[in-house]
């Protein structure tokens, strides 16, 4: 998510919820977390099971305990699972639309505070393909994410609440329209295009299409491939090497009470090393680490991945991790043919092709874009704001208030 003013401050989707109803959202969740988080009450201590057993607490063990906090990350990732509810701590049902619900009162109580009054109209921004969503029933998948955005943005406080697919954001916040022109978003969690022509005076989006493949997933693949290996974590049972691919998937282990006992049977040095990122309190840097890694790799040929609390130092090069995602980028090849396809367009009648997104500065993603486009179309935008802006200019366009280029319209990413 972004907001603010030129794209100086962003807010992570992470979550911080404690078991005294404390909610926090971004880097305070984080940092919130990170000071407290080991924090434990005992069962037998726990005042949810005054007698010692009577309680709706579903993590009640006898003689056990669970820790005060936790930390969330990759809430967007269940927004479209229709079988996934939510999750239950301390005999408290959390909803999906009740966390991103934190994270958007967080983006209200700053609006409120830097515009002087109480905001009660919000465009949210989405993907065109939602992550997590189900292929074989997008209908079904899509109408739950939008359901569950509505409600969260309802319950944060904005009485209006629209949508707008961010590629379209992304030409729609355009000072200057000519001829037609392609908006790339390659995001954390998904990437996105959409074609706009205005040959015939007022913009219309002409096609649009998208796929779950994001910053993430790259990160994913980084550590499938050579972070994990590096430090033997390939040895583990194969479905708990997927489960530490990446910070959203690492999660659900973390939560999970069996885990400790699962590797206390496994046993030797890559059991050691998942206790120490899963319960050391490591998980977050360390996936920030592998993302640094990546990022780094866009303006240089290799990269060096360090994470002393874990033992890991292996040197990456671009040219092998390029080669690893290879695959993904030509699904999202093959996306960008579809978006065109479904617009009636050809390659050659775009006059400038816009890239938004922090995965958009890939030196193979801009490569393929060039063989396709030309490279004296491509223009890049600011990672953050471009959407931003777009969805402020929509707002504008549905409520007719005025906004400002750095005004303070909300961005899901």
């Amino acid at each position: 998510m972004a907001l603010g003013r030129s794209g100086a401050r962003t807010l992570p989707s992470f979550v911080y919820l404690h078991r005294a109803g404390r909610r926090a959202a971004g880097d305070e969740a984080v940092r919130t977390f990170l000071v407290s988080g080991h924090e434990k009450t005992d069962c037998w201590k726990c005042p949810l099971a005054p007698y010692g057993w009577d309680t709706d607490c579903r993590q009640y063990r006898k003689g056990g305990g669970c820790n005060d906090a936790r930390l969330l990350s990759g809430i967007k990732h269940e927004l479209a699972k229709v079988g996934f509810a939510g999750t239950n701590s301390w005999a408290t049902d959390f909803t999906v639309g009740a966390l991103v619900g934190v994270v958007l009162a967080r983006l209200k109580q700053e609006a409120d505070r830097a515009s002087g009054h109480a905001v009660e109209s919000v465009v949210l921004g989405h993907p065109v393909v939602f992550a997590g969503a189900d292929p074989s029933n997008r209908a079904a998948s899509d109408a739950e994410a939008f359901s569950r955005l509505a409600a969260a943005a309802h319950e944060a406080g904005f009485t209006e609440v629209a949508f707008l697919p961010e590629p379209t954001a992304a030409v729609t916040g355009e000072h200057q329209h000519r001829g037609v022109e392609v908006a790339v978003d390659f995001g954390g969690g998904t990437f996105d295009v959409a074609v706009l022509d205005s040959r015939a005076g007022k913009p219309r989006v002409a096609g649009i299409a998208g796929v779950a493949v994001g910053g993430e997933t790259l990160d994913g693949i980084l550590f499938e491939t050579i972070v994990g290996p590096a430090l033997g974590l390939d040895s583990l049972p194969s479905w708990l090497f997927n489960e530490l691919r990446t910070a959203s998937s690492v999660r659900l282990l973390m939560a999970d009470p069996g885990i400790p006992a699962i590797l206390a049977r496994l046993g030797g040095e890559p059991a050691d090393v998942v206790q120490a990122l899963l319960y050391g309190g490591h998980a977050y840097d360390f996936y920030r680490a592998v993302e640094a890694a990546k990022i780094a790799l866009s303006s240089q040929g290799m990269a060096s991945l360090e994470f002393a609390p874990l033992g890991l130092q292996v040197e990456v090069r671009r040219s092998t991790f390029e080669s690893m995602i290879r695959p993904e980028l030509d699904l999202i090849a093959a996306t960008v043919h579809r978006a065109l396809s479904d617009s009636g367009m050809e390659a050659s009648a775009v006059d400038r092709v816009l890239i938004t997104g922090g995965s958009g500065y890939i030196p193979a993603f801009r490569h393929d874009l060039a063989q396709l486009f030309g490279e004296e179309r491509l223009e890049q935008r600011d990672a953050f704001t471009a959407v931003v802006h777009g969805l402020g200019v929509y707002a504008q366009q549905l409520w007719s208030r005025p906004v400002a280029r750095d005004d303070h319209a909300l961005r899901r990413g």
